[in-house]
């Protein structure tokens, strides 16, 4: 897995910094550079040991930036799939203190039959094409309890938000869009399921605020429901 992910960061244009033994990739994007460290293990993790991968971070380069622009991925080799909704994994990546914290499970045998995917059909295929295909969601939705390739496939893509995957055109989007809004008309109450829909749209906007709190964005659900005359059960 290790070399998987060194792998996948220096395709994306991760780049490593050299003058610390920790595994710390600096990815710029936008005029904005942010770090990525990336620890494989079990995310047993307490205050001191977080606060000297910190100090050894901030000494690998001048970038004053650092300390509030850095990822901490743990990759986390575990023997079951249903650890992905454990306690454990949520409340690691929750805590905000140190590193923003993103926990990357996987089990031997999902990795095994994702490198028998890239063996076969090639690196770029697999992360830019497979990822979007249909077949793959299809199979990922037969086998999600189970685990599988796609699931790991799915998760690394969520945990890693800069990978570039190829997107479906403007055209399929826009039908997309159509099948959606036409599902909604045919349900008991649309007029509350558009509503949500838009209200949640709203709050995409306001997410990009680094200053926006989870309870702000219920406040804002919450009014733009009562501006459609509707309340919510919050």
């Amino acid at each position: 897995m290790q070399n998987l992910i060194e792998q996948l960061l220096e395709s994306e244009g991760l780049t490593r910094q050299l003058s610390t033994d920790l595994a710390l990739y600096e990815y710029s994007s936008t005029g904005k550079t942010n770090y990525w460290l990336v620890i494989h293990g079990e995310p047993i993790i307490t205050p001191e040991v977080q606060a000297g991968w910190l100090s050894k971070c901030k000494s690998a380069t001048a970038d004053p930036a650092l300390e509030k622009n850095i990822n901490l991925l743990i990759v986390w080799n575990t023997n079951s799939s249903k650890v992905l909704a454990s306690k454990q994994v949520n409340h690691i990546e929750e805590d905000s203190y140190f590193f923003k914290k993103h926990v990357l499970p996987y089990t031997t045998e999902e990795l095994e039959a994702l490198r028998q995917q890239i063996e076969t059909h090639g690196f770029s295929i697999v992360f830019r094409e497979s990822i979007t295909t249909p077949s793959t969601f299809t199979e990922y939705k037969s086998n999600y309890l189970e685990g599988g390739w796609q699931s790991l496939l799915y998760r690394i893509a969520i945990k890693l938000p800069f990978i570039a995957v190829n997107s479906s055109g403007n055209s399929d989007l826009a039908s997309l869009e159509r099948n959606i809004r036409e599902k909604i008309q045919r349900t008991s109450n649309p007029d509350v399921l558009l509503t949500t829909d838009s209200a949640i749209d709203f709050l995409a906007n306001q997410i990009t605020s680094p200053d926006v709190l989870p309870e702000d964005l219920l406040t804002y659900m919450d009014a733009k429901l009562l501006e459609a005359g509707y309340e919510s059960d919050s």
